[in-house]
């Protein structure tokens, strides 16, 4: 058995059937699908860098009971609000040799321009890394930013 089409208006048979898209519609879909890929595009390319538009200022290193607190403040210089912010410190002696490192969640979003204090307690500290001598580097890790 083959099907047949038939014209609803006159009855006649068709034997061709074409189903494709005109220019015009073609002129009208494409916008929209292109405005429909927007915010991925922003989403992987259009964002802020955790560690370029975060800076760290004002840190200070000091001792509460047997553990040692770094503290400091963390500035957005950017546009975008970062969240989940990880800073770091590591700790080398006086010829440069890595000691030691820890790091430490900024539980609250920090939006563009705006400042947030952090602090990383270390737990039993080394002796090294309490020493005179000893370098600390403080940095930003790592966040995650959204473009929206």
């Amino acid at each position: 058995m083959i099907a047949k089409m038939k014209c609803s208006n006159c009855g006649a048979e068709m034997s061709n059937l074409n189903m494709s898209w005109g220019k015009k519609q073609l002129w009208i879909v494409l916008p929209i699908m292109l405005i429909g890929f927007v915010p991925l595009i922003k989403l992987f390319w259009f964002k802020g860098e955790a560690t370029r538009d975060l800076v760290i200022s004002e840190v200070q290193k000091r001792t509460a009971g047997d553990k040692l607190e770094i503290v400091g403040l963390v500035t957005n210089n950017g546009k975008y609000k970062f969240s989940s912010v990880i800073v770091e410190v590591e700790f080398f002696d006086a010829s440069g040799v890595f000691i030691d490192e820890q790091n430490e969640y900024i539980r609250s979003d920090i939006v563009g321009g705006a400042k947030e204090h952090f602090k990383i307690a270390v737990k039993a500290p080394l002796t090294q890394v309490n020493g005179p001598d000893t370098k600390m580097v403080v940095k930003v890790a790592g966040g995650h930013s959204m473009p929206f």
